[in-house]
């Protein structure tokens, strides 16, 4: 008698489970919502909507519609100068702490220096057709305003 009699039969191996297939859910089709009828002068630029893999348009128009770089750019001026002009007259460091007394004069500085750039960045576009053109000269002449402002707190009033 041999010793593998004694022990039990065991049941057949379980097959191995099959190796997963590789899944990737459907791409999904977004369409661009339309823009408003301010952009109606600008339909041959639009950019295309069907098989677009850019950012959904958010609420509130504040995005890059048109596939021309002047309109990107100059939209994108427009956008960041009404952000800056948000921000109001408190000057913060770059963590948001409130600037002390004797660093006042460079920061104040710093933010005339962009408000001017940001002027330099819109006004070229000023002689384009766009819709947010009037919109844009409003905002040159807070810009302008603002920069006098900052120029004067830093000591280094410009005319």
């Amino acid at each position: 008698m041999s010793h593998l009699r004694l022990v039990s039969d065991s049941a057949p191996p379980a097959p191995e489970p099959a190796m997963p297939r590789p899944y990737a859910p459907p791409p999904v089709q977004r369409e661009l919502p339309v823009p408003t009828s301010a952009f109606g002068a600008h339909e041959s630029r639009l950019a295309p909507r069907k098989n677009d893999d850019r950012v959904p348009v958010p609420p509130g128009g504040r995005a890059h519609v048109t596939c021309s770089m002047d309109d990107l750019d100059f939209e994108q001026g427009v956008i960041i100068a009404l952000e800056r002009l948000a921000q109001g007259r408190e000057l913060r460091d770059g963590l948001g702490k409130p600037v002390v007394a004797h660093e006042v004069e460079r920061y104040a500085g710093l933010r005339a220096a962009g408000l001017a750039g940001l002027q330099a960045r819109i006004r070229p576009h000023l002689r384009m057709d766009h819709p947010w053109q009037g919109q844009a000269a409003e905002l040159m002449e807070r810009l302008a305003s603002e920069e006098r402002h900052w120029w004067t707190v830093s000591g280094r009033r410009r005319t």
